[in-house]
């Protein structure tokens, strides 16, 4: 039976890495406290698709059936022209049934509900909370809080995502870690000009493509991704206008429901980039997920290898009270897993936009050809997200 260190942990970040990491801790019997800087939880975010590490996690906390009444239903894949004319349509259920791993659609902010619905009572989530500054000590972390107050905590994790306080406040400035792909992306919902129906509808023209897919709630949202050589976004009151500028003359409603951006929209927008440091850990405080080793959106695991993360940090340390010997353990299970994801997700960013109009007409018939019952097999052993968790 594991022995229980019951350690004050300060967990920086209530995304989905954070509140899995809380939830895991508190099972140890850890005293973790959740930080996070928004003033509740979020519900800007994108779709995701749900397998791999985060279903293992998910099943051991019994929550798949909660995330299962909260999917998306996408029923197809629709490629529009520039005219709006659909070119491509094609079902979903054939590569849906040639994955190996079972898989769930999902928007980002449910799954972040259900996860914070799954924390006991007593584990105390502070909202609106950011660290302005952290000390470290041979026995424990002094850390300094935006609303002036101070407290001690045995331990600090930084689960603050891409742009993470924790590691600049320890590890140094982003611009060390950040490797961009050479992609701007942005998200938000948009005005029911049309029904759209239950489909991913995409357009994809030379250096920029666009898709507009639903939510659970009757509504649409669109994801707009294009080739950009930017490491860093403007000002927030100027990014309309740079996804006006770089979708200026697209076809189809494009333009149009980027002009509709408002402050209902739920926008959230940045430059695709990696996070790739030497080490997660220094002293007394680690990293997980983004903060550590963001794999992008362009590897399609980024939300189950956050959670698989947080689940294998918990355990470690529930195996020692020696702190720097759980987190090297954790280093050394998740190193090679999210190394060889990022290599993946660095091969498929070659692509992910084509660059030429022949490029685009490729796209197409790739996609006309994709669900046929044996490529849809080769595709799905392709994409197929395997379990960190089955690796211990």
């Amino acid at each position: 039976m594991q022995q229980r260190h019951g350690r004050h942990i300060l967990i920086v970040g209530g995304g989905i890495a954070g509140l899995t990491l809380g939830y895991w801790l508190k099972q140890h019997g850890e005293h973790p406290t959740i930080i996070e800087q928004a003033a509740q939880c979020r519900d800007e975010g994108y779709g995701i698709d749900f397998s791999g590490s985060g279903w293992d996690v998910a099943q051991r906390m019994g929550i798949l059936a909660e995330l299962a009444k909260r999917q998306i239903q996408v029923e197809s894949m629709i490629i529009k022209n520039s005219r709006g004319q659909t070119v491509v349509q094609q079902p979903l259920a054939a590569l849906r049934e040639a994955l190996p791993h079972p898989m769930l659609h999902l928007m980002r902010p449910e799954l972040e509900a259900v996860l914070a619905a799954a924390l006991p009572p007593d584990l105390p989530v502070r909202y609106a909370t950011t660290i302005v500054d952290l000390q470290q000590h041979a026995e424990y972390v002094d850390v300094g809080f935006n609303d002036g107050s101070r407290q001690q905590f045995d331990l600090v994790i930084g689960a603050d995502g891409i742009h993470s306080q924790t590691r600049q406040l320890v590890f140094g400035p982003e611009s060390q870690f950040a490797q961009p792909l050479g992609y701007t992306f942005a998200t938000f919902k948009i005005p029911k000009l049309a029904d759209y129906g239950a489909n991913a509808t995409m357009l994809v023209e030379p250096q920029r493509q666009a898709t507009i897919y639903p939510d659970r709630q009757g509504g649409f949202l669109m994801m707009l991704a294009y080739r950009s050589p930017q490491t860093s976004l403007p000002a927030p009151d100027q990014r309309k206008s740079m996804l006006q500028a770089a979708y200026r003359n697209a076809g189809w409603i494009i333009p149009q429901l980027i002009d509709s951006i408002n402050h209902e929209s739920a926008f959230y927008c940045d430059v695709i980039s990696q996070i790739r440091m030497p080490r997660w850990s220094q002293g007394r405080v680690a990293l997980v997920a983004d903060a550590a080793h963001c794999l992008t959106l362009i590897s399609g695991q980024g939300a189950a290898t956050a959670m698989g993360g947080a689940y294998v940090l918990a355990e470690e340390l529930a195996k020692t009270a020696d702190h720097q010997a759980a987190f090297q353990a954790y280093e050394q299970r998740m190193r090679p897993f999210v190394e060889r994801k990022q290599a993946g997700a660095r091969r498929v960013a070659l692509t992910f936009v084509p660059r030429t109009r022949l490029g685009v007409c490729l796209s197409q018939l790739v996609m006309r050809a994709a669900f046929s019952p044996s490529l849809a097999r080769a595709i799905g052993k392709r994409i197929g997200f395997d379990s960190v968790l089955a690796m211990a």
